[in-house]
């Protein structure tokens, strides 16, 4: 019943990605990483890595957990991965001691607002459950966990009990930049550890699409100046003229935008949310605002508003493939998956190299039973983002990607 927590492992770390899912492998054997064939992965950036800030490398350890005399007691740490990344976010450098071994079933996974999965139910064939793993986390003061514990879901004295049955830990290392020079400033604070959701009986199954990153898109500054604000100076011993009442709306509206997005950034989404809201009833015809309510709504897993966020978007300006691709992933979580597969197709045609959004209609396809077009956009993902190509691989091994693509295949 105990399912191996490297390949767990490996899920957890590839749902770090902006559209992810994770795969699970039985359980390890106790071999150093020297015995292990390496491999190297360089087709990878650390935001797809689910990293945050300006991390220079991340090692990765892992170490198996016993219970001896009714306490928990840690194995031998082993090295996962090492990787380096350059200045502007590449990796540069990664050694990988991959595990083999298959896990014959269907993995189903819930996330948090993070991305980062909690939970993990196997299944076999005809649905049934064989096992769960639930997985908690400690953050570092940029936001990426240093530590994970992978638990197995048992049913004890007629309750649910979670138990430690791994832990793995990341060492990350970061460029000397502005926000580490503040962080050096500052105490050291206690770990931020991820809090454990209780488990259910029979969880509704959630397809792995986490939420996207968050949008960057630069946004056109109002430029507005205090001399226009207050209107132009008045002649000598003429009155001063009246304030210019648009102006000073617009800019009441784009600062309230502004306070929305450090709102956000700081973990507040129910403020950003009411930011947001007060500069569109300042000022409706902001697309960029609406796209940034919508992702607001989607970390408070609000899907329907976030439908309707992305869809008063596209409305202002239908041409920016980020809101089409906010407005497939709200549908998805909504299960609307046909109009999700049309939003995601549309922000693939606007951004061809749009490697997620190309990922998000794989996913609508599978849904919808759409075979022809799951593969079509598999062989486009090779091309693109092979990490994306070889996660939809493992979360549908049923479809057998490699025999269908090669010559000659049954």
């Amino acid at each position: 019943m105990i399912c191996n927590t490297r390949r767990s492992l490996s899920a957890v770390l590839l749902a770090a990605s902006v559209l992810t899912v994770g795969v699970s492998v039985r359980a390890q054997n106790s071999v150093g990483a020297a015995t292990r064939p390496a491999i190297t992965v360089l087709d990878s950036t650390k935001e797809q890595d689910g990293l945050v800030g300006s991390v220079r490398r991340v090692k990765t350890e892992t170490a198996k957990i016993v219970i001896k005399d009714g306490l928990a007691v840690e194995g031998p740490a082993q090295v996962v991965e090492l990787t380096t990344y350059g200045i502007k976010g590449n990796r540069i450098e990664n050694t990988s001691y991959p595990i083999g071994g298959s896990l014959a079933g269907k993995e189903e996974y819930k996330y948090d607002e993070r991305g980062n999965i909690t939970e993990m139910t196997l299944r076999d064939e005809r649905g049934a459950i064989l096992s769960r793993e639930a997985y908690s986390y400690e953050f570092d003061k940029f936001g990426n966990w240093t530590r994970m514990v992978t638990s197995l879901v048992v049913f004890e004295n007629g309750e649910l009990k979670r138990e430690p049955i791994e832990v793995t830990r990341r060492t990350v290392t970061y460029y000397f930049t502005d926000n580490v020079a503040k962080a050096v400033d500052q105490p050291a604070p206690e770990p931020v550890r991820e809090p454990i959701p209780e488990p259910i009986p029979e969880p509704i199954r959630v397809s792995p699409v986490p939420a996207p990153a968050i949008s960057r898109t630069d946004v056109e500054t109002l430029n507005v100046v205090l001399s226009e604000v207050r209107g132009p100076r008045s002649s000598v011993g003429e009155p001063p003229a009246a304030p210019n009442p648009i102006i000073a709306t617009q800019k009441r509206a784009y600062d309230l935008y502004v306070a929305g997005r450090g709102q956000f950034d700081a973990g507040d989404a129910r403020a950003a949310i009411d930011s947001y809201l007060q500069s569109i009833k300042l000022e409706p015809g902001s697309a960029e605002v609406f796209l940034n309510l919508g992702h607001a709504y989607l970390k408070l897993e609000k899907n329907g508003d976030a439908v309707k966020a992305f869809k008063e978007s596209v409305k202002l300006n239908p041409d920016v493939a980020e809101t089409q691709y906010g407005l497939g992933v709200a549908n998805f979580r909504a299960r609307r998956f046909k109009d999700a597969s049309d939003a995601f197709k549309k922000a693939a045609t606007l951004s061809p190299q749009m490697a997620k959004a190309h990922y998000g209609l794989s996913l609508s396809y599978q849904e919808l039973g759409n075979t022809h077009g799951l593969l079509q956009e598999h062989r486009i993902l090779e091309r693109l983002d092979r990490s994306l190509a070889r996660k939809l691989e493992q979360t549908f091994p049923q479809y057998n990607f490699s025999c269908r693509l090669a010559v000659g295949c049954p």
